[in-house]
C-alpha cells in the first residue's frame, strides 16, 4: 500500500471509531490546539502538529495556520490553512460543505489566494477564500513544503527529488488532516471537493488520480475543480515548447541544480517597483522597475525560461501597451495589488517539479529521453464531477484537452475571454482568476454555484 494510501486508510480509521457525530461534539476550546493536534495525530500518525495560529480577516471571518512536521527532515514541514466563519472566537461554524485549495508554482496558500490581505491597495476581503466562507463554505489550503523553505539557505541536498509525486503525498496528509478536523470540530466527516490553481492543478489530477486506484471508501475528494491548468495537450506548438523546457532542466538537474528562484525573482521585481518605481531596473535596464513590474504581470511569457511559455502570450494579468510595445498599466486588476503579489513569491522551488511537469506534456522526443511520470497515469480512472476554470490569457482553452482523457461523466466548464481570440494578449489573465475586480462576478460566484449544486 503506497503512503497516499495509507494516509487514507489512517483517516479512515480516525474517522470511523474516533470522532463524534456533530450533534455530540463539544465545544471547541479556547485555542483549538487539542482538535488539531488529534486530527494530525489520527490522521497521520507519523506527523507532528508545531503550532496553532489564528487571525481575524473579515468580519467573523478567521484563518487558522498550523504547520506540521511529515518527515524528519529539518525541512520537511508543511503549513495548513483553514478560512471559516466562526459563532465565536475559536469556535467555527459547522459547514457541510468544504473546501480544500491547493496553490501552484512560486506561491504559498495566503500569497496565492489571500493576497489582498497583505496588500493595503486591495480590500482585505477581496479573496476566494474569504467569499467562499462568508457564505458559509469550510475552505482549507495548504502550503507545500518548498515554499516554507528560507531564502538564506544556501545548501539544496534536502531538496534533490522533490517534485510533484512529493507534493501529491503531502496534499494526502493536508486533505487528511482537514477531514477529521472538520469531523472533531463538528461539520462532519463528508468527503472534500478539491481545488488546485496553476501547479497546484496538476497535483490535484496526480492526487485524484492516485485516488482512484484506492477503494471509494478510503478517498477524500468527491469533487475536483482544476483551475487555469493543463497537464496533456494535442497543441503542437505547447507540446513543443515543453520539450525544450524540459530538455533544458534536464541538464540544470545534471549540473547539480535543485532549486529554481523564480520565485525570489518575483519578490526582488515586485519590491523594486514599489520602493524605487522609476529608476532603471536591475534586471531589464531598458526598462525602469515599475514597467518590469507591469511586464511581469501582463507580459509574463517575456519572462519565461527558454524554451517559451507553456501557452502562447500566457501572463497573470492583462494590461495596456504603448505603441513601441511597453507596458502601461493594468486592465482588470490593481496595479498596486499585482506589486503587493509578487513580493509574496516564495525563494524557492524544486527543479525537479518543474521537470515533472514538462515531461507530462512533451511526452516524447527524438533528441533526448523524455522521463516516464507517473502522475499522469490515471487520468482516465478518474470519475469525479469535474469544473474547469480557466482565464482566456492565462491557459484558458488550452486545460480542456485534458479533461477529454478524464473518466468523468460530470464536467463542467467556466473559461472567460474578454478579448477576440487575436488579442489574447490583453486577455484577463492567470491570477485575474483571483485579483481581478470583477472576479467575484467573473469567476467567484460559478465557483459557488457549482459548489452548492454538488
Amino acid at each position: 500500500m503506497n503512503r497516499l494510501a495509507l494516509v487514507c486508510f489512517a483517516c479512515l480509521l480516525a474517522l470511523a471509531v474516533s470522532i463524534p457525530s456533530p450533534s455530540l461534539a463539544a465545544p471547541a476550546p479556547e485555542s483549538l490546539r487539542p482538535q488539531v493536534e488529534r486530527a494530525v495525530r489520527d490522521a497521520c500518525p507519523s506527523c507532528r502538529l508545531l503550532s496553532v495560529e489564528r487571525r481575524v480577516l473579515s468580519g467573523n471571518v478567521a484563518e487558522y495556520s498550523f504547520p506540521v512536521r511529515v518527515g524528519g527532515g529539518e525541512h520537511d514541514v508543511i503549513r495548513l490553512h483553514r478560512v471559516v466563519k466562526e459563532s465565536a472566537p475559536f469556535v467555527p461554524i459547522h459547514a457541510p460543505r468544504g473546501l480544500f485549495m491547493a496553490p501552484g508554482d512560486i506561491w504559498n496558500f495566503d500569497a496565492a489566494f489571500l493576497s489582498s490581505v497583505a496588500s493595503p491597495a486591495v480590500a482585505d476581503d477581496h479573496a476566494l477564500p474569504i467569499f467562499l466562507a462568508k457564505a458559509g463554505i469550510d475552505v482549507w489550503g495548504i502550503d507545500f513544503r518548498w515554499t516554507l523553505v528560507p531564502a538564506t539557505t544556501t545548501d539544496f541536498s534536502f531538496m534533490a527529488g522533490w517534485g510533484i509525486d512529493t507534493d501529491t503525498a503531502d496534499l494526502g496528509v493536508g486533505l487528511a488532516v482537514a477531514r477529521t478536523t472538520r469531523g472533531l470540530t463538528g461539520s462532519g466527516i463528508g468527503r472534500l471537493t478539491l481545488l488546485g490553481w496553476s501547479r497546484g492543478g496538476q497535483i490535484g489530477y496526480s492526487y485524484v488520480g492516485a485516488e482512484s486506484q484506492i477503494p471509494e471508501a478510503l478517498r477524500q475528494v468527491k469533487g475536483f475543480i482544476p483551475v487555469d491548468i493543463l497537464v496533456k495537450t494535442n497543441d503542437s506548438g505547447v507540446k513543443a515548447a515543453a520539450c525544450l523546457r524540459l530538455d533544458l532542466t534536464l541538464d540544470r538537474l545534471a549540473a547539480g541544480e535543485i532549486a529554481d528562484g523564480t520565485g525570489g525573482l518575483a519578490a526582488t521585481i515586485g519590491n523594486l517597483a514599489k520602493s524605487a518605481p522609476g529608476a532603471t531596473s536591475p534586471i531589464i535596464p531598458t526598462f525602469t522597475n515599475l514597467q518590469v513590474g507591469l511586464l511581469t504581470g501582463e507580459a509574463t511569457f517575456a519572462l519565461q525560461p527558454p524554451g517559451g511559455a507553456n501557452v502562447p502570450d500566457y501572463h497573470f494579468t492583462g494590461g495596456t501597451f504603448d505603441g513601441s510595445g511597453a507596458p502601461t498599466g493594468l486592465s482588470y486588476s490593481s496595479q498596486p495589488g499585482l506589486f503587493d503579489f509578487l513580493t509574496l513569491g516564495s525563494p524557492f522551488e524544486p527543479i525537479q517539479e518543474l521537470a515533472d511537469g514538462d515531461a507530462a506534456l512533451c511526452e516524447h522526443s527524438d533528441t533526448f529521453e523524455v522521463p516516464d511520470v507517473a502522475f499522469d497515469d490515471h487520468l482516465g480512472d478518474i470519475k469525479v464531477p469535474i469544473l474547469y476554470v480557466g482565464a482566456g490569457g492565462g491557459f484558458g482553452d488550452f486545460g480542456l484537452y485534458t479533461l477529454g482523457l478524464l473518466g468523468s461523466s460530470d464536467v463542467t466548464t467556466h473559461v472567460v475571454s474578454l478579448t477576440p481570440p487575436a488579442a489574447r494578449i490583453l486577455d484577463i489573465g492567470h491570477a485575474d482568476i483571483f485579483q481581478a475586480n470583477d472576479a467575484q462576478t467573473l469567476f467567484w460566484q460559478p465557483i459557488l454555484g457549482w459548489l452548492r449544486s454538488h
